[in-house]
Formats: structure tokens, sequence, C-alpha cells
């Protein structure tokens, strides 16, 4: 094989493989329905959604047991606690099929909002710092496990 054969080959196969070749396999372009990936963008859209609402909560309940703003700290909870409500079809960044264990730490969040709003219900707020701080210890489990 001469050295001009040689290169027509290479310079056929290269073209060959770089020939633009229709995606059909896709299906009509016009018509498009919506995907897996977009469905979880737009629950992964919610779950942040949420997420802000408890760094809002987050935020108001150290200030305002720094202060012993009882009240402010009773708005902080009850946020906390609210924005927790329809995590059950969240899913974590990462570590996807640990689900259960992401579930799990929701519900231990949950519960342990609920003894930070109890704390705050009977105005003991060194009480409050402690069950704060529980929460906290939870969010940086979570993060550790499930965020990039």
């Amino acid at each position: 094989m001469t050295f001009f054969t040689r290169t027509a080959l290479v310079f056929a196969l290269v073209g060959i493989l770089f020939q633009p070749i229709p995606a059909t396999g896709h299906g009509p372009e016009g018509k498009k329905e919506s995907t897996h990936h977009e469905a979880s963008e737009e629950a992964m859209k919610v779950q942040h959604e949420r997420m802000a609402n408890f760094k809002k909560g987050a935020d108001m309940v150290p200030d305002a047991i720094i202060h012993s703003d009882a009240k402010l700290a009773g708005e902080g909870a009850d946020l906390l606690d609210n924005s927790l409500k329809g995590h059950e079809k969240d899913v974590p960044h990462k570590n996807r099929s640990r689900a259960k264990e992401f579930q799990g730490l929701y519900v231990e969040m949950g519960k342990r909002t609920k003894q930070l709003k109890a704390a705050v219900r009977t105005d003991d707020l060194p009480k409050s710092a402690v069950a704060y701080g529980r929460i906290l210890e939870t969010c940086a489990t979570c993060y550790k496990k499930f965020r990039d």
C-alpha cells in the first residue's frame, strides 16, 4: 500500500466520521414533549424556593435569640416549619440513590424545628438556641452528603 493510498483512506474515514447525519431518532422537532429532565428542573426550582424560605427563617431565629425577641423567634420558627411542607418530592443534588436517607434528614429537620417552636413558645431562649443549633447540625449533615 502506497503512501498516497493510505492517506486517501485516512481522509475518507475522517470524512465519513464527520459527515453530518440528522438526528431522526429524536422525533420531529415541532412537537417537543416534556422530558423527565425538565420535570426534575421544575421540582428542583420549587425545592430551592422552599430552601430560600427556610434560610430566611433560619436567619431570623439567631437574631431574635440574641436580642431576646421571642415574637421574632416564633415567626422565624414558624417560617422554618412551613418551609419544610411538601418536601416529600424533593431530591438531593447528588447521591440520588440515597434519596431515602435524604428524606430522613427532612423528617429529622421537622422534629428539630418542632422542638425549636416549643422552646420559643415557653420563652426559653437558651433552650431555643440549643434547638436552633441542632437544626444547623442537620443542615450541615445534609449539605455534606447531598450538595455539590
